[in-house]
């Protein structure tokens, strides 16, 4: 059994901003999602919250559509001796926490009924679990009789108009639809963290009156209904965005201590005069639930064939080195290293998703302190960055990169990735790199890829010193994959006067020839 002192837990969220569960699982109860009806899918999820907060003997849930975290199980009992046992029967398991259960908020699960989150919402303030009113009388046959809130009824505005300032914790909240019946609903319970969605794109008036109240420097965990008025919402008022929505376990992986940890280290690299220098980053790593769920053993992802068969930059959501340390670190351990290499960078456009140039400004400075801390913990030295039309606003990269850990940024522009065309800025004599190429599916094919970067040789753009002889490429995951990828750069190595090369060769080669 493992116990963190509340002031070294109140230290660490000072830190970084992500709460973490305080008491280490030593033994596992594991249960497939797919045995389950969604009602009792989601009983079992707010179980999980609380009893995890509790106990070292917790619950784990794995699902046939998210195959990883299978992984992340064998590797706690392999390397963390975590002992488990499967467990078919979710009833099973709400008899033998029972003790832990003060009684139950009850909810309607039809579809898009709010009423599932802000039973959530209560539940995690009562140390109660969620029940959907067509398990109720089976539920209390299991001698959960306790009946503490009935939400059934009540709307999306609900929760917040009713219990933010009752107990609940101001530095995280979770935007998830009411159709997700046990993602992230544990952590929710752990936390307690107001639960809400608001299902329009154009209407932001519930996320006005959240964010707003939230504290400077927050974090929203999950997803809205669109992208860029969610994140642009969020961003005025200094709350970052992690895609998490479809998120599980989090209150047994974020037991564990995230200690600071080195990437494998690059064996020099033979610098050649005479090139044109393209580095490829994969897109999407500021997705945690893709990183947990599908990303690390998928043929076409992490776990492709062709990894390790060329340079390749990956960015991991940092929101997984506070929230699943073990699963972060066999991310670092799996990279290719040698004659090629993976590297890891910071996604956009750091701690969390946002746009800097919306970002509150008195939120800004400590999210870049944060991530200045962070870069150093995980041996990373350059962030990606969405934003909009602001790739020139040097005052706004001056803020970043005035930070020692921070060596550089890859700027992508929201609107188009590649709306700069690889120009390259300067800010405290580090580069600003914008997106040169996408290698995306009905923006750039593999072949287009391919004719475009050869031209640039043919054009002569192979001098050192010059910003146009390097080519930054965005790599669309959901459309291309490291297939796609080694098909170009097999091309590519036909021309001799082209070097694929790391992020961190590709910055450091700009930083010490390009002038500005």
């Amino acid at each position: 059994m493992s116990f963190i002192k509340w002031s070294d837990f109140r230290k660490a969220l000072d830190a970084n901003n992500y709460i973490k569960n305080p008491i280490t699982a030593t033994y596992l109860y594991v249960i497939s999602q797919n045995t389950m009806t969604l009602a009792e899918a989601a009983m079992i999820a707010t179980l999980q919250g609380l009893v995890n907060k509790q106990s070292p003997i917790q619950i784990y849930t794995l699902s046939s559509s998210q195959p990883d975290y299978q992984i992340w199980l064998d590797n706690l009992k392999e390397s963390y001796r975590v002992s488990y046992e499967n467990v078919s029967n979710p009833w099973h398991l709400l008899d033998i926490f029972k003790d832990y259960i003060e009684g139950y908020v009850l909810y309607n699960k039809s579809l898009n009924d709010p009423s599932i989150n802000n039973a959530c919402s209560l539940a995690s303030l009562t140390n109660c679990i969620a029940i959907d009113e067509t398990i109720q009388d089976k539920a209390e046959i299991y001698g959960i009789t306790k009946i503490i809130g009935d939400c059934r009824n009540t709307d999306e505005n609900w929760a917040f108009d009713n219990l933010w300032n009752s107990g609940l914790n101001h530095s995280i909240v979770i935007q998830l639809s009411p159709g997700n019946s046990s993602a992230l609903r544990d952590y929710g319970i752990m936390t307690k963290s107001l639960i809400f969605y608001e299902d329009k794109i154009d209407v932001t008036a519930l996320r006005d009156k959240i964010f707003s109240a939230m504290d400077k420097d927050s974090l929203c965990l999950g997803w809205g209904p669109d992208e860029f008025i969610n994140v642009s919402t969020a961003s005025k008022y200094g709350v970052s965005i992690v895609a998490a929505d479809w998120s599980y376990n989090l209150t047994v992986l974020s037991s564990f201590p995230s200690l600071p940890i080195n990437q494998k280290t690059l064996l020099p690299m033979p610098i050649k005069e005479n090139v044109h220098n393209v580095t490829f980053i994969m897109s999407d790593g500021d997705n945690q639930q893709w990183n947990l769920g599908t990303n690390y053993s998928s043929h076409k992802w992490y776990g492709s064939p062709y990894k390790g068969k060329f340079n390749l930059g990956w960015s991991l959501s940092p929101s997984l080195y506070y929230l699943a340390p073990t699963v972060f670190k066999l991310y670092y351990e799996s990279a290719a290293h040698g004659s090629t290499n993976d590297y890891f960078l910071v996604p956009p456009s750091g701690n969390g998703y946002m746009y800097p140039s919306k970002f509150d400004k008195k939120s800004l400075y400590i999210y870049i302190n944060r991530l200045n801390d962070y870069m150093e913990n995980v041996d990373e030295k350059y962030v990606a960055i969405i934003d909009d039309s602001s790739f020139y606003n040097k005052d706004l990269w001056d803020k970043f990169t005035i930070k020692p850990n921070i060596q550089g940024l890859f700027y992508l522009d929201y609107h188009k990735h590649d709306n700069y065309h690889g120009e390259i800025n300067w800010s405290n004599n580090k580069p600003i790199v914008s997106c040169r190429d996408l290698l995306w599916d009905n923006i750039e094919s593999e072949d287009d890829l391919i004719k475009n970067i050869n031209q640039r040789v043919d054009s002569n753009q192979v001098n050192i010193s010059n910003y146009n002889s390097y080519t930054f490429v965005y790599v669309h995951a959901w459309s291309k994959d490291l297939s796609n990828i080694e098909k170009v750069i097999n091309k590519l190595k036909e021309n001799p006067k082209v070097a694929i090369v790391t992020p961190e060769t590709f910055m450091k080669l700009i930083e010490k020839n390009v002038k500005d």
